[in-house]
């Protein structure tokens, strides 16, 4: 679904990503998204009233010709049973479908990929990938004081995403195949919108940490949850133009060969440069030049690849290596929200999701600005 038909919607998400980069209240934060999702499932209703037809054919031309699986229809069996309020697993059908909704339109999404951590929602990360983790010569003693190498086992159960999503109450007259598209094209854009945020300006408390964070900035609050603040941007690319770019990406490149055990790692054809899709053209103009035979040519050197994201703040980029990033998620719930919801004929559900992430380190990712002081 293209979203940029949504305007109200579209609106709501800015406010949304604004608050988390500007560190607003966690509340107000709950509040936004929760306003954009809402917003978001009233505008889709919508548009069906507007093109019933024409919208639902939309839906159901994005699914798979394969019937529903046997997992699938007893969970919207369970879901729309109407007995009690169940908290439902998804079956893997309809989270792999989301993921691929997801990415399809949140490219970071698609550059970062997530392992699947099942139920246990623990993570598995060590302090260093490279070097550290074989010993030359005999093995004495302990092999755990040899390893420089640490390995930790990061709980994950408190970084839980509640999204929401808004289903008509007669939607089941379009039967279980059009539910699971509507569900599924709401879901992955709900999830995708927290996501993509808290990956590049997440700090760390109860979700994943950004890009744009200091590893060695965390503070914790009174109850140990540790959160973390901004990175200062290191490369200014107010004055790229494509002769200087070589010159004034080099240094932060050569900076991100190193990891923070001074070991070196490998980032060739992984560099991705992060922009605000307002940012973008204007960015991308400043490695376009005129040949001799006077046609435009893109020169970004270094094979470095330019990403829209809309979680990035206006006027500044994220350079960053898109193979050391932590990345896990846990297992996903749907439930009837068990408050009333002002939307007349429309029935609210709650989705849970766990996620961690984490750079490898400091060094996996520089900020730079786009626009002079």
């Amino acid at each position: 679904m293209d979203y940029t038909k949504l305007p109200n919607y579209t609106a709501a998400v800015e406010k949304y990503t604004n608050a988390v980069a500007n560190n607003a209240d966690e509340k107000e934060q709950q509040k936004l998204f929760a306003k954009s999702m809402e917003v978001m499932g009233t505008e889709i209703v919508e548009k069906l009233s507007d093109q019933t037809s024409e919208k639902i054919n939309s839906l159901m031309a994005t699914k798979s010709n394969t019937k529903l699986s046997e997992s699938e229809v007893k969970f919207f069996n369970e879901v729309t049973s109407g007995v009690g309020n169940p908290e439902v697993t998804l079956p893997v059908e309809i989270v792999n479908q989301v993921f691929i909704e997801l990415q399809e339109a949140h490219p970071l999404l698609n550059i970062i990929k997530f392992q699947n951590a099942g139920l246990k929602l623990k993570a598995l990360t060590a302090d260093s990938i490279y070097g550290d983790a074989a010993v030359w010569g005999d093995v004495f003693g302990e092999i755990e004081g040899q390893l420089k190498q640490s390995f930790h086992e990061n709980d994950f159960g408190q970084n839980k995403l509640t999204a929401f999503v808004v289903i008509p109450k007669d939607a089941l007259e379009n039967g279980y195949d059009w539910l699971k598209t509507f569900v599924t094209i709401q879901m992955s854009e709900a999830i995708a919108v927290a996501l993509e945020t808290a990956l590049v300006v997440g700090n760390g408390a109860k979700k994943p940490i950004g890009l744009m964070k200091d590893l060695t900035k965390g503070t914790a609050d009174a109850n140990g949850v540790v959160s973390y603040a901004d990175k200062e941007a290191k490369l200014d690319l107010s004055k790229l133009t494509p002769q200087n770019a070589p010159t004034l990406l080099a240094p932060a490149l050569t900076e991100m060969t190193i990891n923070a055990k001074g070991v070196s790692v490998p980032i060739d054809g992984h560099v991705k440069l992060l922009v605000k899709p307002s940012d973008y053209y204007n960015l991308l103009a400043k490695f376009i030049s005129l040949n001799a035979a006077g046609v435009y040519v893109i020169e970004v050197p270094f094979a470095i690849e330019l990403v829209q994201s809309i979680a990035v703040p206006a006027g500044k980029a994220v350079l960053f290596t898109d193979n050391r990033y932590w990345a896990y998620m846990g297992g996903m719930t749907l439930q009837e929200f068990d408050q009333t919801l002002a939307l007349q004929d429309l029935q609210l559900y709650t989705s849970k999701s766990f996620y961690y992430g984490k750079p490898y380190d400091n060094n996996v990712s520089v900020v730079a600005t786009l626009v002079a002081p």
